[in-house]
Order: structure tokens, then C-alpha cells, then sequence
């Protein structure tokens, strides 16, 4: 059971990757046509990030007993809870939301207030709105995982129909069918949109061997399902004018078959030995890292650079560049033993940790 899923790294490695695409075409949206179609098909990467999540946490516990809840709180979310801390603060004062003045000055408290209000909402950058469901799932996992234990048909259904409920209400809005009445907190931010993902990994890691050998040579039916969904995703984003959003029912079905088609490919690549396969083992081990810090390095060469990005050339360039300065400065990051907290990996004691395994 602790033995590593190396066709998981794969897929992971793949997800990191796509939301710096999704972040990277963003800004050529209206004017190009490359970047739509890139944008788009990249919309499975936060989903499966979430179903990954559910997988792997279920995949190590599965045949465990539960840790006590204190416990399992307490070594999840020192994990996550401190970079989550760090990046947000980080990327208000960044973005000028607060300012370095007011920390040093005596209204140290305004910043500080900003800061805890993005914290609870998950509002302190585009992208960190991910760990604060991560945080909300893992406070979930262990009711979830008896309800998985003792009945997972109920647990599939019920997280289906509130996941698929909330998606398409949300959806039925960007339409301005309906109106949602406006919270607090942004909708994205809330687990119910996201559960259904999270849940999925965990009934795909209860029954792992049963669906593997069921879709086993079947890679040419799945690709077939993967482009038939996303073709179903470009219509319903043009018609609906609705591809800024991964939360509508046309993204759900589209990561589901991404999964699936994505997981067979990687199984057939997972032994992998050369270049390319430790680089993929190495992006998937730092990816929290690169996923936190890669808008950072995207804005600074958008803001620093403009000119150097115009068109679908400079389109590839800036998606070439922002993923090069974030792998290049997080793996400067893993040198140092507290890039752990902040969502990195400590190298040394990484090696160190292999070497007792292989040992």
C-alpha cells in the first residue's frame, strides 16, 4: 500500500502544467482563436486535482484504521495551512490590496484584517481559492470515508446530486436564467461545488483493480469519449459565453472522461526511465509549490515584459517562460529547509527519505 503510484505522478505532473495554460491563455481569450481551444481543454485541471486528492488520500488509508480526528486534522493541514497563510499575505500585499507600510506602521492592523477576510474566502489570489476547499475536504474526509466504508452507492449519489446541483445552478446564473442570491463567500470557494470530484477519487481508489481491468484496452474508446466531451465543452463555452468558468455541467462530464483517458495513457508510461519520466517524477513532487507560485511568476513577466508577449508566438513564449522561472526558482526553493513551509519540498530530506525506502 506505500508503494508509489507513479502513473498518478504522470497525471499529476499533466495537471500542474494545464493550469499554468489555463492561467497563460487567459489573457488571449478575446483575440485569439489558439488560446480558446488551449484554454479550454485545459478546464479538467482543477477537477482532476481534486480527484487525485480523494484517490490518493483514500489509496494509503485504505485497509488502515482511521487515525483519531485530531490527528488526522493535525497532519493534513500542516501541510497545507501554512502555505496557505504565507501565499495568501504574500499575494495581497503583491497585488496592492495592503501595503508594506501599513505592516510597519502603526495601522498594522488593516492589512492584517484584508489578509484574514481573504483567508476565510479564499480570495487572496485567483488561484488559492483551490486550497481553502482542499482544507474544507480534508475536515470532511474522515465522515466521508465511514460513509464510503459502510454504504459508497449513497455516498456517489448523494455527492452527485449536490455537486451537479450546485454546478448547474451556478451555470443557470452565468445565463442569467436565475439569480443566486450573493454570499459572503464567492460560490467557487464552497466544498459542495467540489465534492463530487473528491468522492470519485476515493470510491476509483476503493475499487481500483475491478475498473482498471474493465477499461484495460479500451484506450481508443476513451480517447473517442475524451473528444466527443470536449467538443461538447468548446460549443457549450462559445454558445453560453461561459469559458471563464470550470463549474458547469459540461466541465464535470469532460474531467470524468479526462480522467479515465489520461490514467490509461499513463499506465502505459509509468516505466518510464529516462529524461522525461524523472522530470514528469520531479514536477509531480513539487507541484503544490508550482501551482502556488507560478501566477506570481506569470504576472511579473506580463507586467515586466509586455512586449515581449504579443500573439500566439508570444502566447507559447510566455507559457514556456512563466513554467521555466517557476520550476527554475522552486527548485532554488527546495534547497532550503523551510521551503516546507510554504508548500514546497525540502530536497535533501526528500533524498534522504528514498534512499531509506530503497535501503
Amino acid at each position: 500500500m506505500d508503494k508509489r503510484l507513479r502513473e498518478f505522478d504522470f497525471i499529476r505532473a499533466f495537471a500542474a502544467l494545464s493550469v499554468i495554460a489555463i492561467h497563460v491563455t487567459a489573457g488571449y481569450l478575446s483575440s485569439n482563436q489558439l488560446a480558446y481551444v488551449w484554454n479550454q481543454a485545459m478546464r479538467y485541471a482543477v477537477p482532476l486535482f481534486i480527484i487525485l486528492s480523494g484517490f490518493l488520500l483514500y489509496h494509503v488509508d485504505k485497509g488502515r484504521p482511521p487515525l483519531p480526528y485530531g490527528a488526522f486534522l493535525k497532519k493534513r493541514f500542516q501541510k497545507v495551512l501554512w502555505p496557505y497563510l504565507f501565499w495568501t499575505v504574500l499575494y495581497v500585499v503583491y497585488s496592492g490590496q495592503a501595503k508594506w507600510g501599513e505592516w510597519l506602521s502603526g495601522q498594522w492592523w488593516q492589512p492584517l484584517k484584508l489578509s484574514l477576510e481573504h483567508l476565510v474566502k479564499g480570495t487572496g489570489y485567483v488561484h488559492l481559492y483551490f486550497v481553502l476547499i482542499v482544507l474544507q475536504l480534508y475536515v470532511l474526509y474522515p465522515l466521508l470515508r465511514r460513509w464510503l466504508e459502510k454504504h459508497l452507492p449513497s455516498l456517489l449519489l448523494a455527492s452527485l446530486l449536490l455537486t451537479g446541483l450546485a454546478q448547474t445552478l451556478i451555470y443557470l446564473h452565468q445565463l442569467q436564467v436565475l439569480v443566486l442570491p450573493s454570499l459572503w463567500i464567492p460560490y467557487v470557494s464552497l466544498f459542495p461545488i467540489w465534492l463530487f470530484y473528491f468522492v470519485f477519487g476515493m470510491a476509483a481508489a476503493l475499487h481500483k483493480s475491478a475498473w482498471e481491468s474493465r477499461l484495460n484496452n479500451r484506450l481508443i474508446g476513451l480517447a473517442v469519449c475524451w473528444l466527443v466531451s470536449l467538443v461538447l465543452l468548446l460549443v457549450d463555452s462559445r454558445y453560453t459565453q461561459t469559458h471563464a468558468s470550470s463549474i458547469k455541467p459540461s466541465v464535470m462530464l469532460y474531467c470524468l472522461t479526462s480522467y479515465f483517458f489520461f490514467y490509461m495513457v499513463a499506465l502505459r508510461f509509468k516505466h518510464l526511465g529516462n529524461l522525461a519520466g524523472r522530470w514528469l517524477d520531479w514536477l509531480s513532487l513539487h507541484s503544490f509549490m508550482i501551482f502556488l507560485l507560478h501566477p506570481l511568476m506569470l504576472s511579473l513577466l506580463a507586467k515586466h515584459y509586455p512586449q515581449l508577449w504579443p500573439g500566439t508566438k508570444g502566447m507559447l513564449f510566455l507559457f514556456l517562460a512563466t513554467t521555466l522561472s517557476t520550476v527554475l526558482l522552486t527548485y532554488l526553493l527546495s534547497f532550503l529547509p523551510a521551503s516546507v513551509w510554504i508548500g514546497g519540498v525540502y530536497q535533501k530530506k526528500q533524498k534522504a527519505e528514498r534512499q531509506a525506502v530503497s535501503g
